[in-house]
């Protein structure tokens, strides 16, 4: 069975150059670079999906109305538990909040059982991090300028496991508009 997720993905271009600008400290910390077409930021996650539940799951996500915004990932952090660098973004994000609420909430009430936990902005750029170095440096680290990531869309992904980690693919995805005036 898929697992599957709903995410925000950041411009190849700009992956590539948040991945370029870390790899310093990636280096530092003994850590795995991910691809730059691996990194997203997850707004919900679904989990393990049967192939005939799919359908139900793309027609939750196509009722979610939400309008387009931005994410600024300004500082890096390193988390213990999954041992990941991640970009984070310390003001969040109104619109990528309600976004993620709204798909949790369509995803439920079409009986599914997504992960409940509060949407946290984050883009994985290393894994493995080497944990006595980490706790060497303070953290959260400046990122500056940071990285503004405008989104006008989300996607469901697939994540399967792959040889050297995680492969994350698209399997559909739904454009943001604005709300409309009266």
């Amino acid at each position: 069975m898929p697992r599957l997720f709903f995410a925000l993905q950041p411009p190849a271009a700009a992956a590539g150059e948040m991945l370029e600008r870390a790899t310093p400290l990636i280096t530092q910390l003994g850590s795995r670079p991910v691809p730059p077409g691996n990194v997203h930021a997850t707004l919900c996650f679904i989990g393990e999906v049967a192939n005939d539940r799919v359908d139900a799951l793309r027609s939750a996500a196509a009722s979610v109305r939400s309008p387009p915004g931005e994410i600024r990932f300004d500082a890096l952090d390193a988390w213990e538990k999954p041992r990941i660098l991640c970009a984070i973004a310390p003001q969040g994000s109104r619109e990528a909040s309600r976004l993620a609420d709204a798909l949790r909430d369509a995803s439920i009430a079409a009986g599914f059982t997504p992960d409940i936990k509060d949407f946290r902005p984050h883009l994985t750029l290393a894994r493995k991090i080497d944990l006595v170095e980490a706790k060497k440096l303070s953290w959260a680290r400046d990122f500056s300028p940071g990285f503004v990531v405008r989104f006008e869309r989300f996607e469901l992904m697939e994540s399967r496991r792959g040889e050297h980690g995680s492969i994350y693919s698209v399997v559909d995805s739904w454009p943001l508009y604005e709300a409309e005036r009266h």
